[in-house]
């Protein structure tokens, strides 16, 4: 860890980093607001668009519209920049407070989200919506968090229960993981250039970043 800040963005869940990677976007479990942040935590503007149990967000990387999970109805919502909505996809059945947590493109635009629990799943989907790739994940006690690697097929997950980040291969399974003793990690995002790792801790309602060293 290399530094922390306070948010002033109640229970924050999801991380995005902007294009350019100068700022961040996270959503409020509490408010159910996308919001955009400093790499310092400082809010700096406030989307209009007004969710339900708001879990994750993501960037489309051409289209630079946002994407957002809402947890109990499983769906991916598309907004513009302003928070106008786009469209919208369910994307499981059911309605407990175990749904869709983290959401992320890869490089290739490809789009991903995870179900928290009973069971977690990691889900790859097709370009109508339906998942193209569903693996039962285990490893952890819940998902709260998902960050495509610049390493095809890799991704970085979160776990909320577990305090813990890890390293996941689509076809290899497990590569790492790493305790970040945090209180309810529920966001991620990773400057790759710049070797950055952010976190959201929901209860405590920071940003912590952490300096990414590859040893794998």
């Amino acid at each position: 860890m290399v530094n922390s800040y306070a948010l002033d963005v109640a229970e924050p869940s999801g991380l995005a980093l902007t294009s350019n990677a100068s700022a961040l976007w996270t959503v409020s479990d509490h408010s159910n607001r996308i919001v955009q942040i400093s790499l310092t935590g400082k809010r700096l503007k406030t989307l209009s668009y007004q969710g339900e149990d708001l879990e994750g967000v993501a960037i489309d990387p051409i289209a630079q519209t946002l994407w957002v999970a809402e947890e109990r109805s499983r769906e991916l919502v598309e907004v513009d920049s302003t928070g106008i909505e786009l469209q919208r996809h369910r994307i499981l059945d059911g309605d407990d407070n175990s749904g869709l947590e983290g959401i992320c493109f890869d490089v290739q635009r490809h789009l991903f989200t995870i179900k928290e629990k009973q069971p977690g799943l990691f889900l790859a989907l097709s370009a109508d919506f339906s998942i193209r790739l569903q693996k039962e994940l285990t490893f952890a006690e819940d998902y709260s968090g998902l960050c495509a690697d610049t390493l095809l097929d890799r991704f970085w997950i979160l776990s909320d229960q577990d305090e813990s980040l890890f390293l996941w291969d689509i076809n290899a399974g497990l590569v790492n993981q790493y305790k970040l003793n945090i209180v309810g990690p529920e966001g991620i995002a990773i400057d790759f250039a710049r070797s950055l790792i952010y976190v959201v801790s929901d209860p405590q309602a920071r940003l912590y970043v952490f300096k990414l060293q590859k040893s794998f």
